[in-house]
């Protein structure tokens, strides 16, 4: 007697490509809405943060509200500053400010710390991560992701007795912190990568590739041939 029901082979493959690429569209789709989603939310974080330190005062002086004045006049008071700094006056007064505010033992120092590290990743001629290198860290043998902060200095290569570098080693996945060296420069090694693609590098733990040109935001082609990838696994599976 012939059997009409489906085989086992058959009720597999039947119910197997679908709910897989239905996953797979899943993953797709969210890898594309997730960093709209944290953008917009970032964005909105900050309008909210913004509006509301000068938002709320306006809104009381006036008795009403109006909506992003807050986050414009905000905006406004750097231009202001740095336009009243240009002026004679106002560096005399920034001069005063300086004197003052270093005079008090804890606030000034700081205020001093504050102020050159501001000046540093923010002034005219910032130059915080020069360029990217490994370095033998936390033993030789292993190796760690470096940004160097200053080329040659003086008095640590007078000590050391030879050229070397500062250099700032960031954690993982924290790059804000971390840890200054003084390396000398026969233990670096170049990396042939921006400072950014070895950043995101850090950031990712290691699962975001360094390159030297990676397209910005959502990197297409990568995604897409991940895709295909994945379906050509699957189909020789099948």
């Amino acid at each position: 007697m012939n059997d009409s029901r489906p085989s086992r082979m058959t009720l597999e493959y039947a119910r197997g490509p679908g709910p897989r690429r239905l996953r797979r569209y899943f993953l797709v789709g969210l890898v594309v809405i997730a960093p709209v989603g944290v953008t917009i939310w970032l964005l909105r974080w900050l309008f909210l943060r913004l509006a509301a330190i000068l938002g709320v005062p306006l809104r009381q002086a006036l008795g009403f509200p109006l909506p992003g004045l807050g986050i414009v006049l905000l905006a406004l008071s750097p231009v202001l500053v740095g336009w009243l700094v240009h002026l004679a006056a106002g560096r005399q007064l920034l001069r005063w400010w300086n004197t003052a505010l270093l005079r008090f033992p804890l606030v000034g120092r700081i205020y001093s710390a504050v102020s050159q590290i501001v000046q540093t990743v923010l002034g005219s001629h910032r130059t915080l991560f020069i360029r990217t290198v490994l370095i033998p860290y936390p033993t030789e043998g292993l190796w760690a992701i470096a940004f160097v902060t200053r080329e040659d200095p003086p008095e640590m290569a007078h000590v050391l007795g030879e050229p070397c570098v500062n250099v700032f080693v960031p954690t993982t996945p924290n790059p804000t912190s971390g840890f200054m060296l003084v390396v000398p420069k026969s233990k670096t090694r170049e990396v042939d990568t921006t400072v950014e693609e070895a950043m995101k590098l850090v950031i990712s733990a290691g699962a975001v590739q360094a390159r030297l040109s990676r397209p910005a935001g959502l990197d297409v082609e990568s995604l897409l041939m991940d895709t295909r990838e994945w379906r050509r696994k699957h189909q020789d599976r099948d």
